[in-house]
């Protein structure tokens, strides 16, 4: 997502946080400093857009006090079947390492129910999908073009134009 927005033309300040901003008529004054330490700088821009990021809900189940154990940052360490260090105590979605997608905690809980009736179920995580909700939008399906070289697969890049698509009218995005 972050390397298809650069081409679009957006740049990413990671690392940065915001000190203060003043909302004018014409646009936001940011002020910004960056981990380094550097001094702190003025951005003036059109719109402000803050991501801060995702937690863990397990914080705020108090499972340590059933004996299930979690990771640093509050995720469950779950094995193969979902299942926790407590046995019949299960952990899917939010709760567990990885992306904190609904469709992945759908499939997730899925599986899980499926291995506790002794089926061989798995989540492709590989396959998963993900959506950059900006205008443009970003998507993206799967592995990235070097993560699928890197795995050995045989790549082929294909493009496509947005115009060709029925959703490039209805949002009358043809330019």
């Amino acid at each position: 997502g972050q390397r298809v927005l650069s081409r679009q033309g957006l740049s990413f300040d990671l690392g940065t946080r915001a000190t203060g901003a003043e909302v004018f008529a014409d646009g936001v004054r940011l002020s910004l400093v960056h981990r380094d330490g550097d001094k702190e700088r003025v951005e003036e821009c059109d719109l402000v857009l803050v991501a801060v990021g995702r937690r863990s809900t397990a914080v705020d189940l108090d499972l340590d006090k059933l004996g299930v154990k979690s990771d640093d940052r509050g995720l469950v360490a779950v094995n193969g079947d979902y299942a926790t260090n407590v046995v019949g105590i299960y952990a899917i979605g939010d709760l567990v390492p990885g992306p904190m997608l609904a469709h992945k905690a759908e499939a997730e809980g899925v599986v899980a129910v499926e291995r506790m009736a002794g089926y061989g179920s798995s989540v492709n995580y590989d396959a998963m999908p993900a959506v950059v909700y900006t205008h443009p939008e970003v998507a993206a399906v799967g592995l990235s073009e070097e993560a699928a070289q890197e795995a050995g697969y045989d790549v082929q890049i294909g493009k496509h134009q947005f115009r060709a698509n029925g959703r490039a009218y209805a949002m009358d995005c043809l330019d």
